[in-house]
């Protein structure tokens, strides 16, 4: 038997990043001998073994063939599997390189390594097709490699090929590869490379419906709302912000449907229909989806409290709404995301974050001398409207 490193471990060896996970194939052995040799099963599709001393997945070299319409829909071989087999069945070049630790040796029969040098993503072989997740993984690739990277023209073509396939993929695997990307520097290139792929329209809908929609002032000059929001999103560091920020101008098509105009996009009705539908794309969690919706519904508002273009009133109650520190931080991070994410006239700030920060802070720690036994449930909120709308005003006046 003979064991070599592959998969993403290789890849980045080669490109000089960090690689959290080591994946080996076995070449030469079975299921009996690698537990004769300690190693235990963990794989439930194909066989997969870890060692209680060796660190790594260790996999058995196999081929597949598809099953189904499923994305785990395979029928799995290993039984006088060789290693350009077992890399044949791979997504792209850049993932089907092996690298044997022993001699110091790459074995690259799908010109692997000419293609990390020229910055192409290549499929392997039609195989890729067989896979329709392959046409997410190769487009979160592309924005954690970076902008210079560049599809190569049979991938565009499998692309095509498999995107009906598209539909039967979970949203939950969706997410999980939509979730990495959100981690990238540059979270815009996963989207925008789904759109260069043509699938963007079955994989998210609505987001390509905004691809659609141009903005129309001199605030707003990045073309169409897809534009806007991939700069934007662009901005964040925070993950949270950068959700709050995908889905913040979600509303304006479905506005613009139903009114001709899009200024409706934060009305509370056409939201709760909108996120009913990107909860069937993406299985987000309850922090995530909970801020993207606050953000969705208040997001002009709270570009208003920058502004400084709103009632003391009104920004005491918007701010007042947000109960936790870490979901305020992400809020105020989103909504510079939104005023700076575009091209076109400036806007002219009053307040900065730190301010507002500190307005939230005053709100939140002040004493509103309420007594719930003695007053109304009105006079309980008259009276802290009331000290609210005073506090923003007085700290206003010294600033």
């Amino acid at each position: 038997m003979k064991k070599y490193l592959v998969g993403g471990a290789v890849r980045d060896l080669i490109l000089e990043r960090k690689s959290s996970d080591k994946d080996y194939v076995i070449v030469g052995s079975n299921v009996e001998e690698m537990l004769s040799l300690g190693f235990k099963s963990v794989g439930k599709s194909f066989p997969v073994f870890i060692h209680p001393k060796k660190k790594g997945e260790f996999a058995l070299a196999r081929s597949e063939k598809k099953s189904g319409e499923k994305h785990f829909d395979f029928e799995c071989f290993t039984e006088d599997v060789s290693l350009e087999e077992d890399l044949k069945r791979r997504d792209l070049t850049i993932n089907a390189i092996a690298y044997d630790e022993e001699n110091n040796t790459y074995i690259d029969p799908f010109c692997g390594l000419d293609d990390i040098k020229k910055k192409i993503l290549r499929p392997v072989s039609e195989a890729f097709c067989e896979d329709a997740l392959r046409l997410l993984r190769t487009a979160r690739f592309k924005a954690e490699l970076g902008s210079e990277w560049q599809f190569d023209d049979k991938l565009k073509e499998y692309a095509l090929k498999t995107k009906e396939e598209l539909k039967y993929i979970s949203k939950e695997r969706v997410y999980k590869e939509t979730k990495k990307a959100m981690r990238c520097e540059k979270p815009s290139l996963f989207f925008n490379s789904l759109l260069e792929l043509d699938i963007l329209d079955i994989v998210f809908p609505w987001a390509y419906e905004l691809t659609k929609i141009e903005h129309n002032n001199d605030y707003h000059l990045e073309g169409t709302v897809f534009n806007h929001i991939m700069m934007a999103v662009d901005l964040c560091k925070d993950e949270n912000a950068k959700w709050a920020v995908l889905f913040h101008d979600v509303g304006k098509h479905q506005a613009l449907l139903e009114d001709g105009n899009f200024y409706r996009h934060y009305d509370a009705k056409i939201l709760q229909k909108l996120f009913k539908d990107i909860q069937k794309t993406l299985s987000l969690s309850r922090e995530e989806l909970e801020i993207s919706k606050f953000f969705a519904l208040n997001h002009h508002n709270l570009q208003n409290i920058f502004k400084n273009t709103m009632r003391a009133s009104k920004i005491a109650v918007l701010l007042f709404k947000i109960k936790d520190e870490k979901k305020f931080k992400s809020i105020l991070e989103a909504t510079l995301a939104d005023l700076n994410g575009r091209v076109g006239k400036g806007n002219e700030l009053v307040f900065s974050k730190e301010q507002i920060s500190y307005m939230w802070r005053l709100l939140k720690s002040a004493d509103y001398g309420v007594d719930n036994e003695t007053m109304s449930v009105e006079q309980i909120k008259s009276t802290i409207t009331h000290k609210q709308a005073n506090i923003i005003k007085g700290y206003i006046k010294i600033i």
